[in-house]
């Protein structure tokens, strides 16, 4: 199916082609990387290597119930833009529901990979959307980054599409700090105390024979991932956190294989020959780096494994030039106590005028909505 949608400033009209099975990623891969490593902003969660981790994955894990759902961009048969969504069928009180969404809430920032003319671009998306209505009942698009006119954007063209929708805020701020010198610049806010304990925990661990290492190119040793996975799954027994790259491995090994080569992905690790206290995993994203997942044995937990490992980041970040390090989504006090600002998200929530979307869009979200309010205040 193809969409023609008329630019309104003249020039050459877009149109939009949907791909909706993974076996034609290979014939547009070259041109999602084009657009993804030309983007003022690049962002790791819109990449073609991260949308097909996941959707192998969903696909494996819920069969018949999730499908890819891309919207290709295109001008005078050359893509432009990319929408990554992915179609969601579910159950909705013995109703089947069609939701279209980004590919995994596991992305921090999520959205629609644009050139240069990003409002008419989004103008395309949305007229299209707006005229395949019949094909989807409600769009749940989150983590969108609320900076650079993004919102504002979006809502136009939603409104010109004649698309209903609402705008919700994402509970959890992304915190981060501009790279403006090494760990040392940026211990000087602490207090004495702080820095003495800091500097006795990075003696102790030479002492016990541990280095710090920052791996630029992960997917060159053999064994990292299996290491990774093995101090993921024990930190999971030791009931510090859920575990990841445990949980998902193949979506990892996925990761590691093609994102590695392309260079948005480095790994630190805080290790002795034999052992692996913790680790690390970054985006490289321009010139940002984006602190993702990470684990520490408990075992070195009087190292404050993650202070040591970030200190060491921050002086790579600083001698390679980047100008940012991203904590990516939640509050935590460590985050803060070396955050100087935040990245805030959003959520909007898109219907169309069909009376079936707007039932469904109710139940969906405000009748679940209110049973939670509801709920809460009981508790």
């Amino acid at each position: 199916m193809m969409v023609q949608s008329i630019s309104t400033t003249g020039r050459v009209p877009y149109y939009i082609e949907p791909v909706l099975n993974e076996a034609a990623l290979p014939d547009i891969e070259a041109d999602w990387n084009r657009l993804c490593e030309r983007a003022s902003s690049p962002n790791v969660f819109t990449t073609v290597d991260w949308y097909r981790a996941w959707t192998s994955r969903f696909a494996s894990d819920d069969p018949g119930r999730s499908f890819p759902n891309l919207l290709v961009l295109k001008q005078n048969d050359v893509v432009v833009g990319i929408a990554p969504f992915i179609r969601r069928i579910s159950s909705l009180l013995g109703v089947q529901l069609q939701k279209l969404e980004f590919v995994t809430n596991h992305a921090d920032y999520n959205e629609i990979v644009l050139g240069g003319d990003q409002a008419t671009q989004l103008d395309a998306v949305m007229s299209f959307l707006s005229e395949t209505s019949g094909q989807w009942d409600v769009m749940d698009l989150r983590e969108l980054l609320d900076a650079e006119g993004n919102r504002a954007r979006i809502e136009s063209s939603l409104q010109a599409a004649g698309l209903l929708y609402r705008i919700l805020p994402e509970e959890d701020a992304c915190p981060y700090l501009p790279i403006e010198g090494d760990s040392s610049s940026a211990m000087k806010r602490l207090s004495g105390d702080a820095r003495r304990v800091l500097r006795k925990r990075t003696e102790k661990a030479a002492h016990l024979g541990l280095r710090l290492r920052i791996i630029e190119n992960p997917h060159q040793e053999p064994e990292l991932l299996n290491r990774l996975i093995a101090l993921d799954q024990r930190c999971h027994l030791q009931k510090q956190w859920t575990p990841f790259i445990s949980k998902y491995p193949e979506v990892s090994q996925s990761l590691f294989q093609n994102l590695g080569p392309r260079g948005w992905l480095c790994v630190a690790v805080l290790e002795s020959e034999n052992e692996l206290a913790g680790y690390q995993i970054s985006f490289r994203c321009g010139d940002k780096l984006w602190d993702y997942t990470k684990a520490y044995d408990r075992a070195f937990s009087n190292l404050a494994p993650g202070t040591l490992i970030f200190t060491a980041l921050l002086d790579y970040g600083f001698s390679c030039g980047f100008s940012e390090y991203d904590f990516l989504r939640g509050e935590e006090p460590y985050k803060l106590v070396w955050s100087t600002g935040f990245h805030r998200r959003f959520r909007i929530l898109i219907w169309n005028s069909r009376w079936t979307s707007r039932v469904r869009k109710f139940f969906y979200h405000d009748a679940r909505a209110a049973l939670r309010g509801v709920l809460g205040k009981r508790s």
